[in-house]
Parts: structure tokens; sequence; C-alpha cells
């Protein structure tokens, strides 16, 4: 049966054919960056070999070398990303930044092959010529169109209409007096006249050239103010976004504009030409600050297609240098091949060199996970610290720290929060460890893909981390429990003994003392005060008895561990409060600390069935093994909520857990399966120290 396409299936129709006419464009981008970079290579070679006049220096045209390759690879980058992406007037750029490439290298072709056609007598020497005298005005004012539209297609604002329209006109005014001025063509050695040159409005020619260029300049003067305008007028995501564009259309602007003094002349042209070249790549920064994915490949590229192009005239100039005009055709097949051959790893570096450039680390994830190991090994005592700093170096970020589960203030940290930071939950088997925060790298920048990606590769290995720093702060927690714990059982003690037991003992001394003196004259008042002094001495053995019982019950001294159970469990029989009974293999010598441990945790459970569970039986079961010995107490009582804690349970349950915890073991209470209450203890014979 067939079935008909709805809306959704148009949609997805379209939506396939935005994708694909996009990834048809940006094919052609490239390609076209690709002929261009070829075409201008071939012809540099030209020029060179047959010495043709191209004044790059004196004309200031490194734009037009720069521009080749790099703006039709701008224009993929604005064409790759989706239309709902990108502004909707961004289309404009591109075609501006193709077009402007194609310009630039016809500029370049075409004067090369004018020259080379003058000298030689080929076809169309004049009409090339003519067009080259007048081809390169367009790439001043591209240009300015180009800073004037970015980075989203429009003008910054209505007033702008005025610098648009004035670089509208400048172009016409200057292609109008030199494409109609009389005389020769100079840009040409030899006498070539203009072949459309109009003698009789060569005044007036003359003067709108003048105008024309001085309206350029205003033109420029209002496209740099409109750059630094859209960017003081931006947010922070749009400062952030043109800052480097600023800072190259203002070192452009002042070495063309500014005198420059005397001997500097070289600095102010190695600055010019710095920032011309440095032109397309702030453009890219600012096309591709948002998310940061394809500046790479922009980068890349460029650099790779200018360092071929120079590799490839260095080596034609130096075999002509060498071996004079006879050995040109060799020297081209040779330079091709070296080209050739040094591409892929050339690539490769370049490829590496920009991602550190770009990103950082976090351009390289595995080089970004070995810096962490590396840190983590070298510094075992200091982990979280070397985490953050990991963390802040990968990422660039201005501060990162690490909160374990529990604690309100940072356990590491590194640089100042900035109030927005991310967080990264951190876990271990499930079990929430800690959190990661990154701060961004500036206000209101979110970070990318690639940066997410990383992080949660580096959060990974960093839990680890957290979770041993949480076993060691809760290691050195314990270690200060044990030691207030053991200081607080020493002053109950002497407390017991210094107000209790001390006192009795001198009152028993005084009062033997006073029997003494009235045994001789009252036999019957001695008689009934030793009877009261045996009654003190009493009191104060049952004293010495609980004081050694909360050390240590003796009945396991007397009984052994399985024996004392039993003993405790035939007690509440008698009583008829439960009936115990107590399963367990021979036992080995155990700890003193874990003898007691277990003892105590069975009898908390017992008393617990006994008086809060209406259990009528309860059995406790002993298991040992290598490390650890283990102890259940099961009864058939009503059970109790799965979903209760210690927290809320009371403070027998919480002390089972604490003296389990207190070995390095565990204790859990829960509801038995068949009904009842199920409490399980798990302590290793050697504790933590």
């Amino acid at each position: 049966m067939a079935k008909w396409a709805g809306p959704r299936d148009d949609e997805a129709v379209v939506t396939d054919t935005a994708e694909a006419r996009s990834a048809t464009l940006v094919r052609v981008a490239v390609a076209v960056a690709v002929i261009g970079t070829i075409a201008v290579a071939v012809a540099l070679w030209v020029a060179v070999v047959d010495d043709l006049q191209l004044d790059i220096v004196g004309t200031g045209s490194w734009i037009n070398l720069v521009a080749v390759p790099a703006f039709p690879l701008l224009a993929a980058l604005v064409l790759r990303r989706s239309e709902e992406d990108r502004p909707p007037h961004q289309d404009r750029l591109a075609w501006l930044f193709l077009g402007f490439g194609v310009l630039c290298a016809a500029t370049i072709v075409l004067h090369i092959y004018a020259d080379y056609a003058l000298r030689n007598g080929s076809p169309l020497s004049v009409q090339s010529a003519w067009v080259s005298s007048w081809l390169w005005i367009g790439v001043p004012a591209g240009l300015l169109l180009i800073l004037l539209l970015f980075p989203t297609g429009e003008l910054p604002g209505p007033r702008w209409v005025v610098v648009a329209a004035l670089v509208g006109v400048a172009y016409v005014a200057v292609w109008v007096s030199v494409a109609l001025g009389p005389g020769r063509m100079t840009d040409f050695a030899g006498d070539h006249p203009n072949p459309l040159g109009w003698h009789s409005m060569a005044d007036i020619l003359r003067v709108l050239g003048s105008v024309g260029m001085v309206v350029l300049a205003c033109a420029a003067i209002g496209t740099v103010a409109a750059v630094v305008w859209r960017f003081r007028r931006g947010d922070a995501a749009v400062r952030a976004q043109l800052r480097w564009l600023v800072v190259t259309v203002g070192v452009i602007a002042l070495t063309i504009a500014l005198p420059v003094p005397n001997g500097l002349e070289g600095a102010a042209l190695v600055l010019n030409v710095v920032a011309t070249f440095l032109l397309p790549v702030a453009l890219g920064v600012a096309l591709t600050r948002r998310d940061g994915l394809l500046l790479p490949r922009v980068l890349v590229y460029g650099l790779l297609s200018v360092l071929l192009l120079i590799a490839f005239l260095a080596i034609v100039g130096l075999a002509e240098a060498l071996f004079g005009a006879r050995a040109e055709g060799v020297a081209g097949v040779v330079a091709a091949g070296v080209v050739a051959v040094v591409v892929a790893p050339l690539r490769t570096r370049l490829q590496h060199a920009v991602d550190r450039l770009v990103y950082g680390d976090r351009g390289d994830p595995y080089e970004a996970l070995s810096d962490l190991g590396r840190r983590l090994a070298s510094s075992p005592n200091d982990l979280l610290n070397e985490a953050v700093l990991s963390v802040a170096d990968a990422l660039r970020a201005p501060y990162a720290a690490v909160i374990l589960t529990g604690d309100t203030a940072p356990t590491a940290a590194v640089g100042t929060p900035t109030g927005d930071e991310m967080i990264v939950p951190l876990s271990v088997r499930g079990s929430d460890v800690g959190s990661l925060l990154v701060s961004p790298r500036g206000p209101r920048e979110r970070y990318g893909e690639r940066d997410l990606a990383l992080v949660s590769d580096l959060s990974r290995h960093i839990a680890v981390a957290a979770h041993a720093a949480a076993l060691t702060r809760d290691l050195l927690h314990s270690r200060e429990s044990l030691v207030i714990a053991r200081e607080e059982e020493r002053r109950r003690i002497r407390r017991d003994l210094h107000d209790g037991l001390g006192p009795a003992l001198a009152g028993i001394a005084f009062g033997i003392d006073a029997a003494r003196n009235t045994l001789t004259r009252d036999a019957a008042a001695a008689d009934a005060a030793l009877a009261g002094l045996k009654a003190e001495v009493q009191t104060s053995v049952a004293d010495v008895r609980r004081l050694v019982y909360d050390l240590r019950p003796p009945a396991l001294d007397q009984l052994g561990l399985v024996s004392a159970v039993e003993e405790y469990g035939a007690r509440l029989a008698e009583r008829g409060a439960l009936s115990v009974t107590v399963s367990s293999p021979a036992l080995p010598p155990l700890p003193a600390a874990v003898e007691v441990a277990a003892y105590r945790i069975a009898i908390e459970a017992l008393t617990n069935a006994a008086r809060h569970s209406r259990a009528r039986t309860s059995r406790v079961s002993f298991e040992i093994d290598d490390s650890t010995l283990r102890l259940q107490v099961v009864d058939d009582g009503d059970g109790m909520p799965a979903q209760r804690t210690y927290r809320n349970n009371g403070l027998g349950m919480s002390a089972m857990a604490e003296r389990a915890a207190e070995l390095g073991g565990s204790c859990s209470v829960g509801p038995r399966s068949g009904g009842g209450t199920a409490v399980t203890a798990v302590l290793p014979l050697r504790s933590a120290p």
C-alpha cells in the first residue's frame, strides 16, 4: 500500500535539499580557493621566470595574495553552517568572500598575463592590460564592504548606509577616471596608451579621480568607525567575537594613514604585512567564536596554501639563479614534486600547531588526558589540586574547582570564580562523590561541544581522584573521631573514679576508723557501722564492674564471642522476651576490637528485636574467611520500612553502624524478604589503621 507524504515528510525533504545545496556550495568555495591558489602560483612563476613587473610591496598588494586562498575558505565556513544556525543575511558575506577571492586572483593573474602579452605580442594584450589597469579598484572597495557588513551580513544601523554609499561613489569615480583617462597605462613598462582614453575630458577625469580617492579615504575611515562602533555597542559575546578583528583593522589603518618616522619604514611595512596576513584569521575567529569547530581548518588550509606557494616560488627562483633560464622547465617539475611530497606531513604539523593555538589541550583530548595522568602520577599527595590545574590548562578556564559530597567549600580550586560556573557531577560506580566547577572563559560565553566532550572525558578520571580524596577525608575524620572518643572515654573513667569510686573508698576508710573507735565502747554500734560499710563496698564493686564492662564485656574473656552471645540470648529467653539460636563455625582468635564490635552489634540487634519488633524468634549466625567476619541477626518480627536509614533510626542502630565503620567495615539494617528484620555486619579482621 502506498504511503502518502505528510507535512513532516515535506519538511524533511526541504531540510535534506538545503543541506545538500549547502554542501555543494562549500565544495565550490573550496575548489575556488584551490584553483585560485594554483593559478596565482603559476602566474607568479611566470613572473619570476620572465622577470615581469610586479610591485607587490610598492602597491601594497599583500591583501591579494592573502585573499586568494583565505576568503573562499571563509565563504565555505559561512555556508557550511545550516540556515537555522546563522544570521538571516549572512549569505551576503559568503558571496562577498567568494567574489573577493576571485577578484584578487584575477587581479594578479591578469596583470601578469597583460605584462607578458605586451612584451611578447600575445593576443588580447592591450585589452587585458586595459582591464588590469582598473580591476584593482574593486579590491579596496570590496574589502570595505566586507568589513561594513561583517559579521551578520547587515549594516550596523541605518546611518551607516552613507558609508556604503561612499564606497560605491568612490569606486565609480576612480573607475571612470582610470578606465577612461587618456595617456599611457602606467602599470606596464613601455608606451602603451589607454585604448579608451577620453582626451577632451582629461582634466575633468583627473579631478574626478582625485575626488574619488578622497571619498574612498573617507569611506575607509567610516568603515573603521563602523567596526569599532559595532564592537562598542555589542554585548559581551559580540565584543569577544570582534576583539581580534578590531585590533587587526586598527593596525592596518594606522600603518596606512599615519606618517612613518625616518628609519622606521621597514618596521611599519612589516607590521602592515603581518596585520594583513592576520586579517582573514581574525575574520575566521569572529565567525567561529561561538562554536570554534571549523576555524582550525580555515587556518590550516590557508597557511598550507601560503607555505606551498612560497616553497614553489623559492625552488623555481633558486633553480633559475643557479642554472639559468635553461632550468625553468625542470625547476617547475621539481618544485611540483617537492610540494606533493611535503603537503601531507606539513598539513599534519600545521593541524597540530593550530589546534594547540586555538583550543589548547581541548583540541587533542588524548594530550589532555595524558597531561592529567602525568600530573596525578607525579603528585600522589595532591591529586585534586593537580586535577583542577589540568582542567584549567586544557580549557583555558579562569577558574576550576572540585567540591566533595558533604562539603560546602571547594576541596581544591585554582583561579577566581566568576559566579557563572558550569557544574559537572562526579560519580564512581553510580555513587556521587562530588562536583567539578568550571568558569566560562568570558562573560556570557558558553563552552562548545568540543569543550564539553573533553570535560566529560576528564571528569571520569577526576571522579576517581575525588573518590580517593573523599576516602582520605573520611579516614581523617574517623581517626579524629577515634581520638576524641578515646579522650572522652578517659575523661569519663577519670570522672567516675574521681567523683564516684574515690570518695566512696575514702568514706569507707573513715567508716572503718569510726568503727574501730567505737568497737570497745559500743560493739552493737560498731557492728551496724561495719554492715553499712559492707553495703558501700558492694556498691563500689558494682561501679568497678560497670567501668570494666564499658571497657570490655567480661563475658568475652570468660566465655568467648559465641558463648557470650548465647548467654545473653539465654537471659532473654528466661524473661520470655525472645527465643535466640546462635550458629557459628569454630572461630580463631579474633582481634579484640573486632570481637567487641561484633558482640555489641549482636547484643544491640537482639535487644531491638526483643523490645520493638514483637519478634518471637531470632537467629544469630557468624561466618568467617581469611579477611572478614560476617555477622547476621535475623528475626520474625514486624520488620522495618525499606527506605528507612540510620539518620531517622534510634541511637542503637546508629551506634551499630558507627562501630562497624570504625573498623573499616559496614553494617546494614533492612527488612527481611520473608518478613522481619535482618542486621548484617561485615568486619575486616585487620581493622583500618
